[in-house]
């Protein structure tokens, strides 16, 4: 039976950090499903779903230390179960949201989100500047999943109001 864990792992960024702890996976018969992975501010992170067998599995946590030690990362594994699925309907929807940056942005967005049951499947933020006057723009990019239940109009309507009292600007587009 195929089992399901997610290596999470960061470290210091440097060529060949992908290539040694994929390899740690494949020598241990594990199998990379999905993956992501950055270098936030000279951290490279990594995200991976690996499938596996019980054995399999067992084996990359109790190797774990030594990938740790050789790669120089902080690593953990975590069972993932096989897609913790609440019943109800949903549909998927990508939300972008913009304003000139301050504390608390993607938090208040989200608090809103969790008040309408709406779960947030994947977030990516940037901080750049803006052109011309090189005003920290943060910049956020959603995917959501709007249960049956929650009305689109009124998450647009408490989006909108959220959105004016934030200065932030926004548009919710399905996926």
């Amino acid at each position: 039976m195929i089992r399901h864990a997610v290596l999470t792992a960061i470290g210091a960024d440097r060529s060949g950090l992908v290539d040694e702890v994929t390899r740690f996976i494949a020598d241990r018969g594990g199998n990379l499903e999905d993956s992501r992975m950055l270098n936030l501010r000279g951290q490279f992170t990594m995200m991976l779903l690996v499938a596996g067998s019980d054995a399999t599995l067992e084996r990359l946590r109790a190797d774990l230390p030594m990938l740790c030690r050789a790669s120089d990362v902080r690593a953990e594994i975590t069972p993932a179960d096989a897609g913790a699925a609440t019943g109800a309907q949903a549909v998927s929807y990508k939300l972008e949201v913009w304003a000139m940056d301050h504390p608390g942005l993607l938090q208040a967005v989200a608090h809103l989100l969790r008040s309408m049951n709406v779960n947030i499947e994947g977030v990516e933020t940037t901080l750049k500047e803006a052109p011309v006057t090189g005003t920290p723009v943060f910049d956020m990019q959603l995917v959501l999943s709007v249960p049956a239940a929650t009305s689109v109009d009124d998450l647009r309507t408490a989006l909108g109001r959220l959105c004016d009292e934030q200065n932030m600007s926004w548009r919710l587009t399905p996926c």
